[in-house]
């Protein structure tokens, strides 16, 4: 029966009988395991510390942390003698269990233990159930509140078959408490001192570990404990599912910010979740698509004058100055059925363009868009309520190929920032795929039918995708600087690793030298596909030779490979030579190194980190976090595109992610033009996300969001 079930047993100290499978910490390097000790253990017992001081404080104020009758400052007393010893005991008991090789961890777990040869259960009683309970919310708080770490966490306790359950690991919080309940009761006894000791340390834990639990994810990261690639995190698609358009329209009917349980991330910037209830005046039910073009009349009049389309002032994007359509509802029309006319449908013209007048000037409303869209857009609503009366499907099916082709338009368009010059190259580019696009409808409007719309689409998406393509191209010097540093930063880590993986003592003109060799594998890789991957994975080899001081006769061959594989990666002459040069004198300066010689620290730059900041974060932000915006900020994609605003929710700029590094950590956001750029650490990218100053733009269709046709 495993631990962290919650199965209510009798405790024992009996431990669990190991399976052939779990290797715990043993399937790390002795290296690494005393890297990741000497780096986790200081900043916990740094924490612990902390925490320990808190708890004696309000003791010694007569304040306990439960409903209890005991007497704290007869606790403070006798917790003022040992304090220093809890300390100790703790560290002592984590450092060993980073450096043992044995599994799984012994110690009697909180309430639920192991009960050798007994089936039966047996009632807890009240010191064991609160011993239980604590943990227990401990875990709920982990999930809750830290839940990057806990992801890492977990991922790094499984990968390998380390852990049979994630939180024997012993960079688990959970397995700290454990650790640290274990030495109150050898020093306090089963106490209600002891459970007040740790109801203080969960507190502490739920408002004060984040900084170093980011720290322990780092350490952990950065002794190659995770190399599977992660699993995308769930808050990423919440953050694509928040900027939907949906979210958007009615959002201006009522102010959320008046909400008094308001989330802030949603109350900025006019993106706020729809709070509109159903009115007396809502449009009618939406007729079927053969009725009577008389009912279709009726309903585009009622859409027309509901409250969805009636503008509220102040909210939302903002509607460019000079551009066309008021927003005001148009003037109720009466529908008169022809008598001269073959179709019927035709009479409807003004009905469905004054219904699509308003369904854009709505959509304008919601989010600012440039002028020279919003100009393109207006001469495209005739030939568009042309095409529409002729299938009037379009407004009761989602897939119709028309609708599909308007959301996607407005969906590229909203990218152009609304002061954006049209004399901008890049700008000048899409706003001709939205022309052409609008070109055709125009040409076979009286024409067009469900097969050449989809023809529209599927031009108008192709065309898209080539602009964005060429886009990112010729971005590259921009992201020249931010790939010298992920690579070098990469170089570094990855010689980090391999060092702590064969235990090598690594002298640092050796490093030096292999830090050259891997940064220009590093760049031949990005660009070379498998060629470079094969590169790559040869250079790895090579340097774990050298680090384990294999002869010349082995490393040699090894050599050679990575050598032809350069050059089906296209390196030049030179670059070859130059990278067997490197190799070959770091092979010689690992061989020859005098005793005093200066060695490479893989802890080095953990060591010497605070926190990780780039050049747009937040300044007020002082310390790293692990909350759900750090999940979706990990989850972010390039060519994902976002609006970023001033704390005032003004000031609204397009941004495309074109580049992250994932060992640097960083983001590179630029706008269409190339005007505006944004430069972001994950903590920093985070705390936009968590102070509502950057959102996705959505990626669905508005007109689904706007249109409830029946049964949608």
């Amino acid at each position: 029966m495993p631990a962290d079930q919650d199965t209510i047993l009798g405790s024992s100290r009996q431990p669990p009988k190991a399976s052939g499978k779990w290797t715990g910490m043993a399937g790390l390097s002795i290296v690494q395991r005393e890297q990741l000790a000497e780096m986790v253990v200081p900043r916990v017992i740094e924490h612990l510390e902390r925490c320990l001081a808190t708890a004696r404080d309000e003791w010694e104020a007569g304040r306990t942390w439960g409903n209890v009758t005991g007497n704290p400052l007869l606790w403070a007393n006798d917790f003022r003698m040992f304090e220093k010893r809890v300390t100790r005991d703790f560290q002592d008991a984590l450092m060993e269990d980073f450096r043992s090789h044995d599994y799984p961890p012994q110690y009697e777990f909180s309430g639920v233990a192991f009960a050798d040869q007994d089936d039966g259960l047996s009632i807890l009683d009240d010191y064991q159930s609160t011993r239980r309970s604590l943990r227990h919310k401990l875990e709920g708080s982990m999930r809750e509140n830290n839940r990057y770490s806990h992801y890492v966490f977990t991922q790094a306790a499984r990968e390998k078959n380390r852990f049979e359950h994630p939180n024997w690991a012993p960079w688990s919080p959970l397995h700290w408490y454990e650790r640290l309940i274990e030495i109150g009761e050898l020093y306090f006894g089963k106490t209600e001192m002891t459970l007040d000791l740790m109801r203080s340390y969960l507190d502490c834990m739920q408002k004060t570990a984040a900084p170093t639990l980011a720290f322990v994810v780092e350490a952990i990261e950065h002794c190659g404990l995770i190399t599977e690639t992660p699993a995308a995190p769930e808050s990423s698609e919440t953050l694509r599912r928040n900027a939907s358009w949906k979210r958007l329209a009615g959002a201006r009917d009522t102010d959320a910010s008046a909400e008094p349980d308001a989330d802030p991330a949603t109350t900025t910037s006019g993106w706020r979740p729809s709070t509109r209830k159903a009115e007396a005046d809502e449009p009618a039910r939406m007729p079927d698509t053969e009725a009577d073009p008389a009912q279709w009349a009726a309903w585009a009049s009622n859409m027309v004058q509901s409250p969805v389309f009636r503008p509220v002032g102040g909210h939302g994007g903002g509607q460019a100055a000079g551009a066309a359509g008021s927003g005001n509802a148009a003037p109720m029309t009466a529908f008169v059925m022809p008598s001269d006319q073959p179709d019927p449908r035709a009479s409807l013209m003004p009905f469905i363009h004054d219904l699509l007048q308003g369904l854009f000037d709505h959509i304008f409303r919601e989010v600012g868009f440039n002028p020279a869209v919003r100009a393109e857009i207006g001469e495209m609503q005739y030939p568009l309520a042309t095409a529409v009366i002729r299938d009037l499907g379009f407004f009761r099916d989602r897939s119709h190929p028309l609708r599909l082709w308007i959301g996607s338009l407005i969906n590229v368009a909203i990218r152009i920032n609304p002061e954006s010059e049209p004399d901008s190259e890049d700008v000048e580019r899409y706003l001709g795929c939205i022309r052409r696009s609008i070109e055709y409808l125009r040409n076979r409007a009286d024409r067009l039918d469900r097969d050449s719309a989809e023809v529209l689409m599927n031009q108008f998406l192709e065309s898209v995708e080539n602009e964005d393509a060429l886009w990112h191209a010729r971005q590259i010097t921009q992201i020249d600087l931010p790939n010298a540093e992920e690579w070098a930063e990469q170089a570094r880590r990855n010689l980090a690793l391999a060092a702590l993986e064969t235990g090598a003592d690594l002298p640092e003109t050796a490093a030096e030298e292999i830090f050259q060799s891997w940064e220009t594998v590093l760049a031949v890789e990005h660009d070379a596909g498998e060629a470079g991957e094969a590169l790559h994975r040869v250079l790895r080899q090579v340097v774990r030779h050298i680090c384990n001081m294999a002869t010349a006769a082995e490393v040699n061959p090894l050599v050679a490979e990575a050598k032809e594989h350069a050059r089906a990666a296209g390196l030049g002459d030179d670059r070859i030579r130059d990278l067997v040069q490197h190799l070959g004198k770091a092979h010689l300066y690992r061989l020859r190194a005098p005793e005093d010689a200066e060695r490479f620290d893989p802890r080095a730059r953990l060591q010497t980190r605070e926190s990780v900041r780039y050049e747009d974060d937040d300044p007020t932000l002082d310390q790293d976090r692990d909350d759900d915006h750090v999940f979706a900020a990990i989850g972010l994609d390039i060519g994902d595109w976002f609006e970023f605003c001033d704390d005032a929710g003004e000031n609204p700029r397009r941004l495309a992610l074109i580049w992250r590094g994932d060992t640097t950590r960083r983001f590179f956001f630029l706008s269409l033009d190339g005007v505006h750029a944004r430069r972001h650490s994950l903590q920093g990218v985070a705390q936009e996300l968590r102070q509502g100053r950057m959102r996705a733009l959505p990626e669905d269709n508005p007109l689904d969001a706007i249109i409830e046709a029946p049964g949608g």
